[in-house]
């Protein structure tokens, strides 16, 4: 690997001196180095060491692109990247991170590792979610983690029905519903009460969020099939203002960064995405053991 891009958290001063330690030991092994424009004003890093490029202005050509933060900063490399399908090796700056994996302190030697040759590339399902509006599409996204539909600004639940490969599932009223890769098991599906999935498995997770009904339950699908998602046409017998709030309190937001106002009538549809996701690990580093570190597991309670 020759070329190599930095994607850094921009509000993490020690992320910034993590860039800068990680661009000149780059430098120091002839390879090519691009960062983010947006930290060099605070950090210094000469030319000859790195080029700056904004951070959605990723270079054709780029073999690897390290992300030195936390697993927004991750999602935000992601959407940078696009659909290129560059490597992806998360450093983690202190907080959770079940995509920044790699300790701020072994990073170095993680990334000789790495040009070493001593590194795996993990394979990630994605997502396509497109929103239909009388029979036209208004939206398309590719997402890493999940798609949420929640309510608006009012606290009071929304109503929708799912459906996958034309067969009816269930209706429901609650606060939303998330619908999340495995990799997006670990992030808002996990809080909703959803189970972890290992990111091998082919499968799609649905899981309400605040269901009316306690019935409703998170349900794991096969991951070729494709879900549809439609609410109830409400027919407007009040007053044109009160017509025009209940059209917005539904709302479609991707990857927790993409927002989008639903619509009486409007139907979102999940796919599996054509594009991948690619995670590079060092070696020593497995996804049981991320678990077992990030969640805490078999560490003893009290004394």
């Amino acid at each position: 690997m020759q070329k190599i891009g930095i994607i850094t958290k921009k509000s993490d001063p020690l992320a910034w001196e993590a860039t800068k330690k990680l661009a000149q030991w780059l430098y120091d092994q002839q390879r090519q180095v691009t960062i983010g424009a947006e930290i060099t004003s605070d950090v210094s890093i000469p030319l000859e060491i790195a080029e700056r490029r904004p951070q959605n202005d990723v270079p054709e050509g780029q073999e690897m692109m390290a992300v030195i933060g936390g697993d927004g900063t991750f999602l935000a490399a992601f959407r940078a990247i696009g659909t290129r399908e560059i490597p992806m090796l998360g450093i983690n700056m202190g907080r959770l991170g079940f995509l920044t994996e790699v300790p701020h302190d072994t990073m170095l030697s993680t990334m000789a590792e790495v040009l070493a040759g001593h590194y795996r590339v993990e394979v990630r399902m994605l997502l396509n979610v497109s929103v239909f509006r009388r029979g036209e599409e208004v939206l398309t996204h590719c997402v890493m983690n999940d798609m949420v539909l929640h309510k608006g600004a009012l606290a009071r639940m929304i109503e929708f029905q799912v459906a996958i490969d034309k067969q009816f599932v269930f209706s429901a009223r609650a606060d939303g519903l998330i619908i999340a890769t495995p990799t997006g098991s670990t992030a808002y599906a996990l809080s909703a009460g959803g189970p972890i999935l290992h990111p091998g498995i082919d499968a799609l997770l649905l899981t309400p969020i605040c269901p009316h009904t306690l019935t409703n339950r998170p349900i794991v699908v096969p991951g070729l099939g494709s879900i549809s998602v439609t609410f109830p046409s409400r027919q407007g017998t009040g007053r044109a203002s009160d017509r025009s709030e209940e059209q917005k309190d539904r709302l479609l937001t991707l990857d927790g960064q993409t927002g989008f106002n639903l619509v009486d009538g409007d139907r979102i549809v999940v796919r599996r995405s054509t594009h991948r996701l690619q995670v590079l690990h060092a070696p020593n580093r497995n996804y049981y053991g991320v678990l077992r570190e990030k969640l805490h597991w078999g560490e003893q309670v009290g004394s």
